[in-house]
């Protein structure tokens, strides 16, 4: 092999010879050019087609959507209202005087009168000793109220 460049000589081109090869390679483009504007045209659709179907595949998806909120809307009503007629059972049953009646047709007797134990003690001043408990005098007290 060799560096060298080939270089082949062109045809000259006369008036005659010239208007058929010129022709030629010529009428080769617009076809060429066809096919790429059938192909973009065909791929314009396509996109164009896709983006439809997304559109309509996503508001179906949000009538569906709005159709399930609405049910779980209805559901929730219902249980708050279930709730709240709960409610008003447990305050029925927690009435003191249906209690009371309750307790009366089970055979339970009321309670006798309570009576109370009230312890007396005196508190002794800041340092002096207990009355309750004589000779014992509180450490802490004149450390708390000291004034500082």
């Amino acid at each position: 092999m060799s560096a060298l460049a080939v270089v082949r000589p062109r045809p000259a081109a006369g008036p005659d010879v010239g208007a058929p090869s010129a022709r030629g390679p010529r009428a080769a483009a617009p076809a060429a050019t066809g096919r790429v504007r059938l192909a973009v045209a065909v791929s314009v659709l396509a996109l164009g087609a896709g983006a439809l179907f997304g559109a309509v595949a996503l508001n179906a998806s949000a009538a569906q959507a709005a159709v399930t909120a609405r049910r779980l809307e209805g559901e929730v009503r219902a249980a708050e209202r279930h709730h709240a007629d709960l409610l008003v059972d447990v305050a029925e049953l927690e009435d003191p005087a249906r209690i009371r009646a309750r307790a009366l047709e089970l055979g339970m007797i009321p309670a006798p009168a309570a009576r109370h134990l009230v312890l007396r003690r005196a508190i002794a001043a800041d340092g002096a000793p207990d009355p309750v408990l004589p000779g014992v005098a509180d450490p802490l007290k004149p450390v708390l109220t000291q004034e500082r």
